[in-house]
């Protein structure tokens, strides 16, 4: 693998400096009397192989010993170096970070060659991710973007993501967690601002205290459409007349049926000394036709009357099951604001006869209400 003339700023970059910086400086705070002998050595080793493999181009050796060494010795030789390797293999978003990381650390003494030479390679990987400016609130919040655990909050710095959807995932104790997706676009920069929104807190009463949401509403306050638990007698009632009416319905047209059933008899028995009705009957034929009209009124006499005895029943059980339901309620004292109704309309068909009169032939029962 080639490397560009950015490479081989960066390798210049870390030979010149890399043996003095490796010795004379630690991480930012550290002192030098906390690094072992031992530990100096190993990171010295793996420094100098870092930059033989990397002289070989075997990138992913040299990336390797650097982040071994980066591990064990933070120094801005060794991140620029490391950024370096994770460069050549299109690692850009680690590149980035470890550019980042060795520009902001670089030594005072530092030229302005070997800044320029890391300023080149923080730039080119820059140009192949995304960087967010993240204003999280509140302060001390969990943030995960992508898979990037960035700690509590304030976050400070850029932070380096691959292009394409990147989910930021934040939490804090007290507040509502909230997961943010970003489109990021390669080279772009965005500022994501996220404010956690505090989760509402169930209030508990004092024992023996009974708070204003937990008072029962007044008796005035129900709404007119709102059910109380007293019953109304007025459906029970009207079921009573209508299996009242449909029993007397019944009856009287079991007593017509009767009637006429005697008449039409008669009339027969008169036929028959005639010479009877049929096809070889002598009977006036006009009498024999007001027969079969008494006939016809007798059956349809009783189909009424058996068709209001059955309409009664079903009303009388109507009535017993109202009775039941607003005697069942009746301890409540509660103003009715909604009332159940219950109409029965009973009708009778009438049919004209041979004579021209007109005879019952049909009883309907119509019903409404409101339940």
């Amino acid at each position: 693998m080639l490397r560009s003339s950015s490479s081989s700023h960066v390798l210049a970059f870390s030979v010149a400096l890399g043996v003095a910086e490796l010795w004379l400086s630690a991480a930012p705070g550290v002192a030098l009397a906390q690094t072992s002998a031992s530990e100096t050595a190993r990171v010295t080793q793996l420094f100098k192989s870092g930059k033989a493999a990397f002289a070989r181009s075997d990138m992913a050796e040299a990336e390797r010993l650097f982040a071994e060494a980066f591990a064990l010795r933070k120094s801005s030789d060794i991140a620029a170096n490391l950024g370096q390797s994770e460069l050549e293999q299109q690692k850009y978003r680690s590149s980035a970070e470890h550019f980042q990381w060795a520009l902001v650390n670089l030594l005072p003494s530092a030229s302005d060659a070997q800044r320029r030479a890391v300023e080149i390679g923080l730039a080119r990987a820059r140009a192949e991710v995304g960087v967010l400016r993240l204003d999280i609130k509140p302060e001390g919040s969990d943030v995960l973007v992508g898979e990037q655990n960035l700690g509590k909050t304030p976050i400070n710095g850029d932070v380096y993501v691959d292009p394409g959807e990147v989910i930021v995932s934040v939490k804090h104790d007290g507040f509502v967690a909230l997961d943010k997706r970003v489109m990021v676009g390669k080279g772009t920069e965005q500022a994501v601002e996220i404010a956690l929104v505090a989760k509402e807190e169930p209030v508990t009463p004092a024992s023996g205290i009974e708070t204003a949401s937990a008072q029962k509403p007044p008796a005035s306050s129900t709404s007119a459409d709102q059910v109380d638990s007293k019953k109304s007698l007025v459906p029970a009632f009207v079921a009573t007349g209508v299996a009242v009416a449909g029993g007397v319905v019944g009856l009287v047209f079991t007593l017509d049926a009767s009637s006429k059933a005697d008449k039409a008899d008669k009339l027969r028995d008169e036929l028959n000394g005639l010479g009877g009705c049929g096809d070889n009957g002598t009977a006036p034929g006009e009498r024999c036709g007001d027969l079969s009209d008494k006939r016809k009124s007798v059956d349809t006499s009783r189909n009424i009357a058996v068709g209001a005895f059955v309409v009664g029943g079903v009303a009388a059980l109507a009535a017993g099951y109202f009775y039941w339901d607003a005697l069942s309620h009746h301890g409540s004292s509660a103003k009715v604001e909604r009332r159940r109704s219950l109409a029965f309309t009973p009708g009778v068909d009438l049919e004209r006869g041979a004579d021209g009169r007109r005879t019952p032939e049909a009883f309907k029962l119509t019903v409404s209400g409101t339940f």
